[in-house]
């Protein structure tokens, strides 16, 4: 039986929020000083580490800014966390 769309969705922005936990910890800084380079609250920088939150695509881009990698970097990082064969579409 294949993933419904929110259960994919839930793999993706997982994905996402241990891509983004790993990165801001390797340098070194806060939460509360990534989002505040990017104008962003802690609030929604933390609910994406978590995987709680899907990002729109502006903010996604800011996050990897931050991060000092370019959008299309992190999205590769992303889809190297998941599951082999992983999409969206079936």
């Amino acid at each position: 039986m294949q993933p419904s769309e929110l259960e994919k969705k839930r793999i993706f922005t997982q994905a996402l929020g241990r891509v983004v936990a790993r990165l801001k910890n390797e340098s070194g800084r806060s939460a509360r000083a990534v989002a505040y380079e990017i104008s962003l609250s802690k609030t929604t920088l933390l609910l994406t580490e978590n995987g709680d939150l899907d990002p729109r695509l502006t903010t996604f881009c800011r996050i990897a800014e931050a991060l000092y990698i370019k959008p299309e970097k992190l999205l590769n990082m992303i889809y190297e966390e998941l599951p082999e064969n992983w999409s969206f579409i079936e």
